[in-house]
């Protein structure tokens, strides 16, 4: 039988009243003290109301983009759901409003730290994924309540809905949170304030000895057995009070490691490192190199380029531990005329640099010195600014391309700056004696020890025969080979294979291959070039030394060891620089000398004697290097046919028997080849624009004509790579003759009608050749002497003269390279700055050329004026400046032409001035050119030469 209900409401009434308050729901900090509260952003983003029981969210920071005006923006890594580990990524946005109110309390937001979130006031702006992988996106255009928990620090916590003045703390008799405020009812019920006294009353005892369980925990268990008693006295004391949001001021720090970064001379402000951060804009920094891996690399349109690693006071991290570092500022710095105008610099050195550009990557902030615009220096141990040891053939300063001077190497020696440097380095000495006295001694809190935090490692530099899948980095290592062979297995994959002359067992054998060097059978490790890389590969030549980047080591289907890379992280390196650039790239080069003198490789295409093909005879072996021209398929007699050329000519050739436009312009220049037995085989690899050696051929008479015969089992075929130094040295003739004959031919039949600006200035139009006069067929031989020249009639020849340098004009170097005038195709007379005729005011059409005559002598004693006109291949490279304005410039044309001319100039001067006693002395050179008709005169023009003698 149900009770009745009793007609009095106010009095006996077990029922809550509707107007007390219900259970309170915790709104300001000590919302985090409750596990309960604690969402998941599955229920979040399913939650249409928010507002009705936000909770909070537990994660990390992800990610952080730059600050702005109106919004502050982050990505935080939490857990998906309750159930499971499954980790997803949310985009959190602070609105214009509540950013602002955060910038004034001085809000950090530290990678990796943990975070707690209240979602009170919180929209959800996009559920969709993001560019970031974010799944979601929250936004607080108001206010937040937020908490970041810092290891071996004290936890900041940001109240921005809470009153800004101190309120006291809370103690554990008071409760874990406010209490309600009750609303007074008119006539309260003795039974219902009976009820409610009693669960708050174990409300607050389970709120207590939770308190006290978290507090014990806290206490070091190395204290004196007074230290519990006054432990527990301090857990009955009220704490000091700071405003919700703010953090304890830290208390002041005396001596060295109370240094305050930055400071400001009489013009110049260098910016903290941590403040350096809007983007685009240039800032003026000083800092200490933190990490010693430094290495000079070049990007991949040739810049050189270097990363340094810097921090300051305001990197270190705010606690009694001042030798941790939050995150050290990156500074790329780049360099594009000499790798000597990058800093080199040690662990501890303190650089000083001017016009570094604040930039943003992965959302982190680093600084980019740009190579028109960074300048640099190094604090000394003598108190003063210094660049470290430069060369003197390095120049110091150079003309950009809008005509102003610059150089890399900051000159400063103003006393504040000076003063802070000194006091930057007693700064960086007392954090490092913390950091010996830290690492000393063994830190004891509870049952746990703390550690200094683990450092984040750096990909390890291996050679290959230390490379697993295995390594510290999960199979991750940089390393720098040279190409030995490289082809491409699909359109997706670019393959490279690889040496740094150290063996790995775990590596296939490639005793079979015809491209492996002897003894490399087992040191050369397959890269598979994808994504991004694969596009570099082909640009990769074999022989060149690059550096990678971030490759990983795997297991092949084969069982054997091969590596993949998808980043574009290589960089070609420069040999002649191995000492500066890059220390590994030195340790390859000793392996690589020592395995060359083993093998003897550099001897055995250098002691060939070669023939020409312009002076091969019948029945007689001969050894050539020629460029493929054509490679037939093998036929069923399993020989296969090759047509190659060294761009000489030779009656005893006939006439192609295969119509290939490659031919055009090739008569008596085509030999072909016929390869059998195991050089019939080579013929499948051999690609057509390749340069090969072929050794031991014969020319025979075969089916009726002429052709060249070689078979054998022995190697006889090699290809040729610029890359190889052996291998470039044997190229520079051929390349020079190439060169000397397209160019020629170019001359000879080039009919324009719309002038260039270097046809008009350099390039002499000449009638068009009737087909009696072609060049290729009335000039089957080059001229090699003055008189033989002179003695041909033809209106294009072809020469290649030893002979050397007797004069030269005009009299000053600096007038080598001379102004022209890029719309009417004129030059620009000396006492004009620009081309008046063109209206020239701005002087956007000026133009600088080479152009110089030098007068030569044979060793038949015949002289001869030759043209030096802007194509010459010596020239190629060189800066097209007004000399006269530009020192280093001129210092570099002077270094070109003395290696042609020796000292002429210095000989004419010294002639001038009544000085007989100079003696001329000019290398023995041999000059390719060609001889042209224009305008009824015959016009020689120098286009390349070969040191014979110097």
């Amino acid at each position: 039988m149900k009770r009745r209900a009793s007609t009095d409401g106010t009095k006996g009434s077990r029922k809550r009243s509707k107007a007390s308050p219900s259970k309170p729901y915790p709104s300001g900090v000590e919302l985090f003290d409750f596990p309960e509260h604690q969402r998941y952003i599955t229920s979040i983003l399913s939650d249409q109301n928010l507002d009705r029981k936000p909770g909070y969210i537990v994660g990390n920071i992800f990610m952080k983009y730059s600050e702005s005006e109106k919004k502050i923006r982050f990505v935080m890594s939490t857990e998906q759901s309750e159930v499971g580990s499954t980790t997803v990524r949310i985009q959190i946005v602070f609105g214009k409003q509540c950013s602002k109110l955060l910038r004034r309390r001085g809000l950090r937001l530290p990678l990796s730290h943990g975070i707690l979130l209240s979602l009170r006031g919180c929209t959800i702006a996009n559920s969709g994924a993001s560019a970031n992988g974010a799944i979601a996106t929250l936004e607080f255009t108001e206010k937040v309540l937020l908490k970041i928990l810092s290891p071996g620090q004290d936890n900041v916590v940001v109240d921005l809905w809470g009153p800004v003045s101190l309120r006291p703390s809370q103690s554990p008799d008071s409760g874990w949170y406010n209490p309600p405020v009750e609303r007074p009812l008119e006539e309260p019920a003795p039974a219902t304030e009976a009820i409610k006294s009693r669960k708050k009353e174990k409300h607050l005892l389970r709120s207590k000895e939770h308190f006290e369980k978290r507090a014990a925990s806290n206490i070091s268990t190395d204290a004196t057995g007074s230290g519990t008693k006054s432990s527990r006295s301090k857990l009955a004391s009220p704490k000091p009070t700071h405003p919700q949001g703010e953090q304890a001021p830290a208390e002041k720090v005396d001596g060295p490691l109370g240094l305050k970064a930055g400071c400001r001379t009489a013009d110049t402000l260098y910016t903290p490192l941590s403040s350096a951060t809007r983007i685009s804009s240039f800032y003026n920094v000083v800092g200490v190199v933190y990490s010693n891996s430094t290495y000079i690399t070049q990007s991949h349109i040739g810049d050189y380029m270097c990363t340094l690693h810097l921090v300051d006071p305001d990197n270190r991290v705010r606690s009694g531990n001042s030798h941790l570092i939050e995150q050290p500022t990156k500074v790329i710095c780049f360099a594009r005329m000499n790798s000597k105008w990058l800093p080199t610099v040690r662990e501890g050195d303190i650089v000083v640099l001017h016009n570094v550009k604040a930039s943003s990557f992965q959302g982190g902030s680093n600084l980019v010195g740009y190579n028109d615009k960074l300048q640099w220096a190094i604090y000394g141990s003598d108190g003063r600014l210094t660049h470290g040891v430069i060369p003197s053939d390095v120049p110091r300063e150079t003309t950009t391309d809008r005509g102003f001077r610059f150089s890399p190497f900051l000159q400063r020696e103003d006393p504040v700056l000076l003063d802070y440097c000194s006091k930057l380095r007693l700064w960086w000495n007392a954090v490092e004696r913390q950091k010996e006295e830290f690492l000393g001694k063994t830190h004891q809190v509870g049952s746990q020890v703390l550690t200094p935090p683990p450092e984040r490692s750096a990909r390890p530099w291996l050679p290959i025969k230390d490379a697993t899948p295995n390594t510290v980095s999960n199979g991750y290592f940089n390393c720098v080979a040279q190409v030995i062979h490289k082809h491409r297995p699909d359109q997706g994959c670019y393959a490279l294979y690889v040496t740094d002359y150290t063996s790995n067992d775990q590596c296939p054998t490639y005793d079979g291959a015809e491209w492996c060097p002897p003894g490399l059978a087992k040191s050369i490790l397959k890269i598979e070039l994808w994504d991004q890389s694969a596009s570099f590969g082909p640009q990769m030549e074999v022989g060149e030394f690059f550096s990678f980047r971030n490759l990983r080591m795997r297991v092949a289907n084969n069982g054997y060891y091969e590596a993949k890379m998808k980043e574009l992280k290589i960089a070609k390196l420069n040999p002649d620089e191995s000492d500066s650039t890059h220390t590994v790239l030195k340790g390859l080069l000793e392996r690589k000398a020592k395995w060359a003198t083993k093998h003897k490789i550099e001897e055995r295409l250098e002691k060939l004697e070669y023939t020409k093909i312009q002076d091969v005879e019948m029945r007689v072996r001969f050894n050539c290097i020629v460029e493929i021209l054509l490679v037939n398929n093998l036929d069923g007699s399993g020989s296969a046919r090759v047509y190659v050329t060294d761009y000489t000519a030779n009656d005893l050739l006939p006439e192609p028997d295969v119509d290939v436009d490659d031919f055009d312009g090739l008569e008596k220049r085509v030999f072909k080849l016929v390869l059998r037995d195991s050089q019939a085989q080579t013929a499948k690899s051999l690609e057509p624009g390749t340069v090969c050696v072929f050794q031991k051929v014969m020319m025979k008479l075969l089916n009726k004509e002429n052709v060249g015969d070689l078979g054998g089992e022995q190697p006889l075929i090699k290809r040729l790579y610029p890359g190889l130094p052996s291998h470039k040295a044997l190229m520079e003739d051929f390349e020079n003759r190439k060169k000397i004959f397209f160019g020629a031919s170019k001359a000879a039949l080039q009919q324009s009608k719309a002038p260039s600006v270097s046809a008009s200035i350099h390039k002499p139009q000449v009638p068009e050749p009737s087909e009696n006069s072609s060049p290729t067929r009335s000039n089957p031989r080059l001229c090699t002497s003055i008189k033989q020249l002179q003695s041909r009639i033809d209106p294009v020849t072809l020469f290649g003269i030893r002979a050397r340098v007797k004069w030269a004009k005009p009299r000053q170097l600096w007038d080598y390279c001379r102004p022209y005038c890029a719309k009417c195709f004129k030059r620009i007379p000396s006492t004009q700055k620009a081309c008046v005729a063109c209206d020239d005011f701005d002087h956007e059409f000026i133009t600088y050329q080479y152009n110089f005559n030098i007068s030569i002598e044979d060793e038949e004693g015949s002289e001869m004026p030759i043209a030096v006109l802007d194509e010459a291949l010596f020239l190629t490279g060189l800066p097209r400046v007004n000399m006269a304005r530009d020192p280093s410039a001129l210092e570099e044309f002077r270094t070109c032409f003395e290696r042609i001319a020796g000292n002429v100039l210095e000989y004419q001067d010294d002639r001038c001035m009544g000085k007989e006693d100079t003696e001329l002395k000019t290398p023995l050179v041999c000059l390719y050119g060609c001889r042209y008709e224009e305008e009824g005169r015959k016009i020689c023009q120098l286009l390349s030469y070969t040191l014979i003698e110097s």
